[in-house]
This record gives C-alpha cells, structure tokens and sequence, in this order.
C-alpha cells in the first residue's frame, strides 16, 4: 500500500487514499513519499538482519578459521574467539545499528516530491529543488530513476524515487505535467567511445574523468561532471558500467 498523502490546497477537496486510487485534486499539493511497505522493510527489516548477522557472525567466523586458505585470518580469529555472552550481545548491538545506518541511507538517497499545477519540489537528501511546471518538457522513469526533462531536453533531475512508478504517473499527469512512457530521447544517445570525432576534446575530458568518479564511487563528483557536460550542450546517461551521451535537442 501506498504512502502517498494529498494535502488540501484551496479549492481541493478529495486526497489519495491508501491505495494509491487518486493521485490528488488538481488545484492542491500531493505529496508522494515512501510505500508503507519499503519504509516498514528499511526501518525493520534491515536492523533485523543486522541483528541476526551480529548473532551468528562470530560462529560462522569460527566455522570459516577451520579453512586452510583464509584472507583476512587474523580479523576472522579475533571474530570466532567472541564467545563471550557481553561479546556476542555488543556485536549483536553493531549490526543492529549498522542496519539502522543503512536504512537511513536508503531513505535519503531516494526522491521524495510534492506536487502541485505550478511546480514540483524534489526533495533528495538534505538538497530539495523546485521546478516550475512550465520549466519541465517531459517526465519518465528511466529504469529506476525518474527524470524531468526541460524546455531544450536537459536533464533538470535524475535519481532514485520513493514512490511507484504507477503513482508517479497517476499523480503527474493529474496535475498537468507531461509525462511520457519513456525517453522521449532514447534513440539519440551514443555509446561513449573515448576518442571518437563526434564529441569535442573537452567532452571527452569530462567523461573520462566521470567514468574514473564512477569507478572510485564518488557519486557527486560523478553528479558535477554531468552538470559540466550539460553545460556545453550534452547529455550523459549510463547503462551498467558504459556511459551514454546525446547532444541538446536545440543543438546547443
């Protein structure tokens, strides 16, 4: 069931119910959050698992000393030898907050939105961003992440979403935004090939430069070296481990 709240602006008088049924009145704000049941399995169920693993490390540890070619055999022993029932319970402790951490994690690195007529505001992390509603030409979920496109078809915002693909949708086109089954612009993105003559030296440099941020997972190194691409007139997407580009619609 789904996590997505409407609150009443002037003049709305309906809201989503638990179901996701409507994604809100147009003329008021719908707010679309977490599904109860991610937020149920981030905030339980990953402590859980932690606190299990913190259970049974120590044993498996012990199981795995017995192995002739053991990396790490020092780290693994110091593990096994935690018998003790205040040792197993700190460790038990580590991986429940360990799995707390992680959740939260989890929670800040995906989109949370509200929507209205007139604008978006996205809110990832500790960084919300607004858009007006005329400043967005198209909105699509590329595989996990959802996009808004603007006037000259750059990306104003990619990123993992909180909500449903099919409430994103409901809640979107119920507002009057442009939303699209896909890319749009799927068939204009080239896979990067260092080198080739259809992009300048200086993109060239970028890319090269954000495929090492990727590699080393410095994901807003990453980020910058998208907006700097966007800068001179290029899109970057990726696709597993390769880099895909596609110039401006405008040309710019």
């Amino acid at each position: 069931m789904l996590d997505e709240r409407f609150r009443e602006g002037e003049g709305a008088g309906e809201g989503v119910g638990q179901k996701g049924a409507r994604a809100g009145v147009r003329g008021g704000t719908t707010s679309l959050g977490h599904p109860r049941g991610d937020l149920l399995l981030l905030l339980v169920g990953l402590p859980a698992v932690g606190l299990v693993l913190g259970l049974a490390l120590p044993r498996l540890a012990r199981w795995a000393s017995g192995s002739p070619v053991l990396p790490w055999r020092n780290a693994v022993e110091f593990v096994g030898g935690l018998d003790a029932l205040w040792q197993t319970g700190l460790v038990m402790v580590a991986g429940l907050a360990a799995g707390v951490v992680l959740a939260f994690i989890a929670l800040a690195e995906d989109m949370t939105l509200e929507l209205t007529d007139t604008q978006v505001r996205i809110k990832r992390g500790d960084e919300p961003r607004t858009f007006r509603r005329a400043d967005v030409s198209a909105v699509f979920v590329d595989g996990k992440e959802l996009v808004l496109l603007d006037a000259d078809s750059g990306e104003l915002v990619r990123g993992g979403h909180a909500p449903r693909a099919a409430a994103l949708a409901e809640a979107f086109r119920a507002h009057g935004y442009p939303w699209r089954d896909g890319d749009p612009y799927a068939s204009h993105f080239h896979r990067w090939i260092p080198g080739t003559p259809d992009l300048p030296a200086e993109v060239h440099a970028l890319l090269a430069a954000r495929k090492a941020a990727l590699k080393r997972d410095a994901g807003q190194d990453a980020r910058d070296l998208t907006g700097m691409a966007r800068g001179l007139g290029y899109v970057v997407r990726d696709e597993g481990k390769e880099q895909y580009w596609r110039a401006l619609a405008t040309g710019a």
